[in-house]
């Protein structure tokens, strides 16, 4: 790194990814541009939107997968627990 000072712009690009502000200073914008474009060939995408799109669409497939799981548990904890109060409150009766 030949500069001592950093500009705020830098240090904003450091707080919000550090490791992409490190290989930017190492790399420089166009060689990082290149690398990305051979690793997309490797892929099969011919550009980076498309590969964006897909890795998007599979996390946010994932997150829904995920969050439907959570709500389904959520509901069915909530009505064993009526269930069992329902019990308790039958058998509280019965015996009385």
């Amino acid at each position: 790194m030949a500069k001592e000072t950093l500009s705020a712009h830098e240090l904003n690009k450091y707080t919000y990814c550090p490791y992409q502000w490190y290989y930017e200073k190492i790399y420089g914008r166009t060689e990082l541009r290149r690398m990305r474009k051979e690793y997309l060939e490797e892929l099969g995408l011919e550009d980076y939107t498309t590969a964006n799109f897909v890795r998007g669409e599979a996390f946010h497939r994932k997150l829904y997968r995920q969050y439907r799981l959570r709500q389904i548990l959520w509901k069915i904890l909530i009505l064993a627990v009526f269930v069992l109060i329902l019990v308790y409150w039958v058998m509280q009766y019965v015996h009385v």
